[in-house]
């Protein structure tokens, strides 16, 4: 296959890599963490127990939302894989002026309008959830595909996607330890001007992130193109390339198992908290606690990496979390503290597998370029992109379909036992069964390992001499 264009210079420019790129990308997936997980993990409650949206309709208003995103994720990496590089880089441009409109629709989205009609509630609320949708592909494509032009070193990448997953760990400290408190009121219920401090709030923070994400990277590796040597941009030829490659399916599948056992349960703990252990005060230590398997995995990834490979520590880490998550199943239990204990241990499982996981979105798009003979960062990485917020609209989907398949009514103080226990096996089982689904697909799809790599690199590195 013909390259989209000759590739007349690699070269690398500017100061050199250190700290400050490694800070300031951290903070591009803080801003983007913080929104991203605030709208995961607290919509569907607003939409049910704020806004006044049937479950059911919330769950139809997420798919709808992934079918446009089907649509849109791949043009916008298509769009950003064809955008030259200006003077202030390729990339960082998105970043400093896409992160404003993205907070005005994270507020809207949370915003209730007094004595808005019954009947005009969900067309709003399509409206502003896909705008969101939207702003934030147009901003985190471009900061995904940023980090491989920040540095064409393997160890510095490694240590950008170190960082990126602190920025991100530390977004969720920050959710999980001030949402419970803005949006619960005493008598445990929600609070719809807490929803929209806490979002108004949280798009500031996001901003501020971008913009010193920003100023503090630099866009050193860059590829000049003869302009007369580009040929336009098949979006059909760039999908079926993208379905030849096995280690992006592979990753993809086993994001589809392994982040629905993260989200669903971010979506689905306030009405666990709330109405099966009835101690939604839990939520925030819940949340913190989880945070620690993120400081456990920190410091042995590296090391478990270099002693058995990227794909087996991905993959056969997340029989931990299979193992907790069976006992969740299998052993009910009415204690809180057991339930954030269990949960904290399958974290460790799962924080492995994120750790690794933009490492291995790298390996995935430097594959694509030696089946394809293209360099397309945008738009592997908009492909990733599009299957994580798939798993975000599953959940969605399946929480909202669920809870109005069990009899959960909306804006009532308290539930059924029945019900309440309904809610237990849906945040149970269906992460169980996406763990093993996802070390399943690291294990038989992803086809990357060691000796592979040093293939791939080697050739790569012929090809570009």
């Amino acid at each position: 296959m013909q390259t989209a264009a000759k590739l007349e210079k690699n070269s690398t420019v500017g100061k050199s890599f250190g700290m400050s790129d490694k800070i300031g990308y951290a903070l591009g997936d803080f801003g983007n963490s913080l929104l991203f997980n605030f709208i995961g993990s607290y919509l569907l409650v607003f939409y049910t127990d704020a806004f006044g949206i049937s479950a059911a309709a919330v769950g139809t208003l997420m798919m709808v939302s992934r079918v446009w995103d089907a649509i849109n994720d791949p043009m916008m990496g298509v769009i950003v894989d064809k955008r030259k590089a200006g003077k202030n880089g390729k990339f960082r441009p998105y970043l400093k002026y896409v992160g404003i409109p993205l907070g005005i629709f994270t507020v809207l989205t949370f915003l209730v309008i007094p004595n808005m009609p019954q009947n005009m509630k969900l067309p709003y609320a399509y409206i502003t959830y896909i705008g969101f949708g939207m702003a934030y592909t147009a901003i985190n494509i471009p900061y995904g595909s940023l980090a491989s032009v920040i540095t064409s070193d393997p160890v510095e990448r490694t240590s950008l996607s170190t960082f990126r997953n602190l920025g991100s760990t530390f977004s969720m400290i920050l959710l999980m330890g001030l949402t419970p408190k803005l949006i619960f009121e005493a008598d445990n219920s929600v609070s719809v001007k807490g929803f929209l401090i806490a979002a108004v709030i949280y798009a500031i923070v996001a901003n501020v992130c971008y913009q010193l994400t920003y100023k503090m990277t630099t866009e050193r590796v860059t590829h000049e193109v003869k302009e007369n040597e580009v040929e336009k941009i098949s979006l059909m030829e760039t999908i079926k390339a993208l379905v030849k490659n096995k280690a992006l399916i592979g990753l993809i599948v086993a994001s589809l198992g392994t982040l629905t056992a993260v989200f669903l349960p971010s979506a689905l703990n306030t009405y666990l908290f709330k109405d099966y252990f009835q101690a939604p005060g839990l939520l925030g230590l819940a949340g913190m606690v989880g945070m620690l398997a993120i400081f456990v995995a920190l410091p042995l990834t590296t090391k478990l990496v270099a002693k058995f490979g990227k794909k087996n520590v991905a993959a056969y880490t997340l029989i931990i979390s299979i193992v907790a998550y069976g006992v969740m199943v299998f052993v009910p239990n009415k204690n809180p503290m057991v339930y954030i204990a269990l949960t904290t241990v399958s974290g460790i499982g799962t924080a492995f597998f994120n750790m690794l996981i933009w490492a291995l979105v790298g390996d995935a798009i430097d594959y694509q370029e030696y089946i394809t003979g293209k360099r397309e960062e945008g738009t592997v990485y908009a492909a990733y992109s599009l299957a994580r917020k798939l798993v975000q609209a599953i959940v969605g989907s399946i929480g909202g379909f669920a809870l109005a398949a069990i009899g959960y009514q909306s804006g009532v103080a308290t539930q059924t036992a029945e019900v309440a226990e309904s809610i237990r096996m849906i945040i149970t089982a269906i992460p169980f069964a996406g763990l093993i689904i996802g070390f399943l697909a690291m294990k038989f799809i992803y086809n990357l390992n060691d000796k592979k790599l040093a293939e791939i690199d080697a050739e790569l590195k012929r090809r570009r001499a």
